[in-house]
């Protein structure tokens, strides 16, 4: 690139002074001869880089379009990396939505103490279900006197557990066995 940059200067700079000299010398046969001259200087301008390519064997007539082709694979390279890394903060930012969400709904409840809340979203970008919820795993803490822990699978029924469970049912479209709940008491 920075080649033909040279090459048009050179040409654009030997037509100025072309211009200049034809202005500077009087009509007369010199004048005509100049002219001719000036003609001989732009053409050989011209065709000097070709005459260098055709010299080095023709090794630098392809070099340029290596270059294109290299430049062109680079930049779908570089687009499907920007589309994977766009497509996985998406689908970041759209997790910590969710986490905050179904955190928010645990909190409204009195008798939760302590929430946390975990989320598997299908990550392959292919899928026609890209981003919709495989699991949610929470653990509560309610205020209690022993140290008893629970694990709530699907199927079983405690009072809190199963309300949970059927309002994210409802909200996110789940099936009950996606929902693992965890109780314990502090």
């Amino acid at each position: 690139m920075e080649e033909i940059k040279s090459w048009v200067l050179s040409i654009a700079t030997a037509a100025v002074l072309m211009v200049i000299l034809d202005l500077l010398i009087p009509e007369s046969r010199i004048r005509k001869f100049t002219r001719l001259l000036t003609g001989f200087v732009i053409m050989f301008i011209i065709l000097n880089p070709a005459a260098e390519l055709i010299g080095n064997g023709g090794k630098g007539l392809f070099v340029n379009l290596d270059e294109i082709f290299l430049s062109g694979s680079q930049t779908d390279r570089i687009a499907d990396e920007s589309r994977r890394e766009q497509a996985r903060q998406t689908l970041e930012l759209y997790r910590e939505i969710l986490l905050s969400d179904i955190h928010n709904r645990l909190i409204m409840h009195k008798e939760i103490e302590r929430a946390e809340v975990d989320i598997v979203l299908n990550e392959n970008i292919n899928s026609e279900k890209y981003g919709q919820i495989r699991k949610i795993y929470i653990n509560l803490v309610l205020p209690g006197t022993g140290e008893k822990e629970e694990k709530l699978f699907r199927g079983t029924n405690s009072g809190i557990a199963s309300e949970i469970s059927k309002e994210l049912q409802r909200t996110f479209l789940l099936d009950e066995k996606n929902i693992l709940i965890n109780i314990s008491e502090n």
